[in-house]
């Protein structure tokens, strides 16, 4: 039995290999890729996305105009939403791009056959 339990798209997941697997993962700001799937804080739980559950990656842009005192400011945020069945079910938040592109270029490594980034 793992020490760990994950919340996994079917259910909770509680597995030694997906546990070794979530401690060995390299982490990206708020998301951890790994050799088996994608762990992200959601809430007080910490989800478990394998790479079977999901069809499709992408990094959405999202920017927001802030009226400051002394004028105007455009902030960016970033997020890395997760597709499956041509739905988006869950994205992960960030305000760091480089940490979001990086993320998405080591899950493309794990999952070659992935559908990463823009499609028509």
């Amino acid at each position: 039995m793992a020490d760990k339990k994950f919340a996994g798209v079917k259910g909770t997941v509680d597995s030694v290999e997906v546990a070794e697997d979530f401690a060995a993962a390299e982490q990206f700001d708020k998301v951890k890729v790994g050799k088996l799937g994608v762990y992200f804080k959601e809430g007080f739980r910490t989800k478990y996305l394998s790479y079977q559950d999901f069809d499709r990656v992408f990094i959405r842009i999202n920017e927001v105009d802030g009226k400051l005192c002394c004028g105007k400011s455009t902030f960016q945020y970033f997020r890395l939403v997760f597709v499956r069945d041509g739905k988006e079910f869950t994205d992960v938040i960030s305000e760091n791009e480089k940490a979001m592109d990086d993320a998405l270029a080591r899950i493309k490594e794990h999952c070659p056959e992935m559908a990463t980034g823009f499609v028509k």
